[in-house]
C-alpha cells in the first residue's frame, strides 16, 4: 500500500517538471501531457493511506536482577534497592521461602542448644515446678481437689516437663512459627496496604516483603541464643529486659521490656521499606502503620498475657 501511494505521487511529479521545462512526455506533448494530468484516473486517485502501526505490547513482569543469595543479604543493608526489584518482578517464591526454612532451622538449632545448659535448664524446671505447686496449692485450699488428685497432677505435669520432651516441642514450635510468621505478618502488611494504605498490591508481594524481612528474624534469633547462653537465662533477649535483674513473665512492666526488642524494630522497619514501594507512598507513613500496628498488638498481647497470669497463676 505504501509502495503504491509512492509511485502515484513520482509520477506525478515526473510529469509536473515534463511540463515546465516543455519536454515531451510519454503522453504526447507538453500541453497533452498537462490536460492528461486531469483526465487520467490514475493521476487523480487519492493516495492510499498509510497502515497505522500496531502498538507495542505492554512489557509483563521481568526476572529478578539480582540472585536470590544476593537479595538475602542486601536487605540488611539497601532494603530499598531490594524492595523495588520485588515491586517491578514477577513473584518469587524463594523469596519467602527460603527465609522461612532459615529461620526453622536457627529456631530448632537454638530450642536445642538452649534447652541443653544445664543452668538454664534448672531455672525452667524451677518455674515450672514453681507455677504448679501454686495453682494445685490453690485448688486444694478451695476444696476443688483432694490433695491425692494434686499429687496425680503433679506427678502427670512432670512426665510432660522433662528435657526430652521439652526440647521436641520446642523444636516444633520454632519450626511452626517460623512459617507461620511469614503468612501472619503477609496477611497484616496487605491488610494495611489495602485499608489505610488504599493500595491494592498482591498478597504474594507482601509475603516476599514479610519473608526477605524475615532474615532481620534470623539474625536476631542467633543474638538472642548468644545472650541465652552466655547469661544462662532462658529470658535473656536483645531488649531492655536485660535491665532486669530477675524476668518475672507474669509482671507486665517485664513484659514490656521484653517487647521492647532491638531485631524487631529493625525488621519492622525494613517491613515499613517494603510496604512503601509496593504501595508507592512516602516510608514515613507506611512506618507510621506498621508500627502503629505492632504496638497495639503488643499491648493486647501484654494485657491478655496479665489478665492469664492472675487468673491462672
Amino acid at each position: 500500500m505504501a509502495g503504491a501511494g509512492m509511485s502515484i505521487a513520482r509520477r506525478r511529479l515526473n510529469l509536473w517538471l515534463a511540463v515546465a521545462a516543455g519536454q515531451p512526455t510519454a503522453n504526447g506533448t507538453s500541453s497533452e501531457a498537462f490536460d492528461n494530468l486531469h483526465t487520467d484516473p490514475t493521476m487523480n486517485e487519492p493516495p492510499p493511506l498509510m497502515d497505522a502501526p500496531s502498538p507495542a505490547p505492554a512489557p509483563g513482569p521481568q526476572a529478578p536482577a539480582t540472585s536470590l543469595a544476593a537479595r538475602l543479604l542486601n536487605v540488611f543493608a539497601t532494603p530499598v534497592e531490594v524492595f523495588d526489584e520485588v515491586r517491578t518482578s514477577a513473584h518469587v517464591a524463594a523469596n519467602w521461602l527460603v527465609p522461612a526454612i532459615l529461620g526453622s532451622v536457627v529456631g530448632l538449632i537454638s530450642v536445642v542448644i538452649v534447652l541443653s545448659q544445664p543452668a538454664i535448664q534448672q531455672k525452667i524446671r524451677e518455674q515450672q515446678d514453681q507455677a504448679i505447686e501454686k495453682r494445685l496449692e490453690k485448688l486444694v485450699k478451695a476444696g476443688t481437689i483432694t490433695q491425692q488428685q494434686a499429687d496425680q497432677q503433679r506427678a502427670m505435669a512432670e512426665k510432660f516437663t522433662n528435657p526430652t520432651l521439652t526440647k521436641i516441642m520446642g523444636a516444633a514450635g520454632a519450626v511452626f512459627l517460623s512459617f507461620a510468621r511469614v503468612f501472619l505478618w503477609a496477611l497484616v502488611l496487605w491488610l494495611l496496604g489495602r485499608w489505610l494504605l488504599r493500595s491494592r498490591f498482591g498478597y504474594l508481594k507482601a509475603t516476599e516483603v514479610a519473608g526477605l524481612a524475615g532474615m532481620i528474624g534470623v539474625l536476631g534469633t542467633i543474638v538472642t541464643l548468644l545472650l541465652k547462653v552466655n547469661f544462662s537465662n532462658p529470658a535473656s533477649s536483645p531488649s531492655l529486659a536485660l535491665v532486669v535483674g530477675e524476668f518475672d513473665p507474669k509482671n507486665p512492666a517485664h513484659l514490656l521490656l521484653a517487647a521492647l526488642n532491638l531485631f524487631d524494630f529493625w525488621q519492622l522497619a525494613v517491613m515499613a521499606v517494603g510496604v512503601a514501594r509496593l504501595a508507592g507512598v512516602p516510608f514515613v507513613r507506611a512506618g507510621l502503620v506498621v508500627c502503629g500496628f505492632w504496638f497495639v498488638w503488643s499491648f493486647v498481647v501484654i494485657s491478655i498475657s496479665t489478665v492469664l497470669a492472675r487468673l491462672f497463676g
